[in-house]
């Protein structure tokens, strides 16, 4: 917990992964975790299908970096990214089975503690939500995109990604 606590900056992957697509930020997150070391640190945090047992990993948090799949409408594949002030499109209008627990964890949150100084969803338009455990492949193709995009974001906040060899 006190690392937890010693980490302001978040990145969350959510979603179902026994529903293919939808583990999408499970996934991504996970490879990340895997892939590179964060300097300073970060907590990364594979949130699956939790709701509010969320929030204890939440304590202490000033930056947000969500990674989900989203139901935005657009083909499968379509890479979104929200930053903080469109957050309220994502949750209002992009919906999927778990963000409307989100939405209400980052309400009582933020009535716990300060707002956040930043906050950023990126997902993609999932192609499937059958069982099972892998990505299809349309959205295996834009995991790379993703993956940068997360990076970015992590960089514009003075984190490094030094990739492990």
């Amino acid at each position: 917990m006190d690392q937890i606590k010693s980490n302001p900056i978040v990145l969350l992957g959510v979603g179902n992964i026994l529903l293919t697509d939808e583990g999408f930020g499970v996934h991504v997150v996970n490879q990340l975790r895997e892939d590179y070391v964060f300097n300073p640190p970060i907590t990364i945090l594979d949130g699956g299908t939790m709701g509010m047992e969320l929030l204890t990993y939440m304590r202490g948090m000033t930056k947000l970096l969500l990674v989900d799949a989203i139901n935005g409408g657009d083909a499968p594949g379509t890479v979104y990214e929200f930053p903080h002030e469109e957050m309220n499109t994502y949750f209002t209008e992009a919906i999927s089975v778990h963000e409307v627990g989100m939405q209400d964890i980052l309400r009582i949150r933020a009535l716990q503690e300060e707002p956040l100084e930043d906050a950023v969803v990126i997902g993609v338009e999932p192609e499937s939500l059958e069982l099972g455990l892998d990505l299809s492949e349309t959205i295996q193709v834009v995991v790379k995109d993703v993956k940068e995009r997360i990076l970015a974001v992590l960089a514009s906040w003075n984190v490094t990604a030094t990739p492990v060899e």
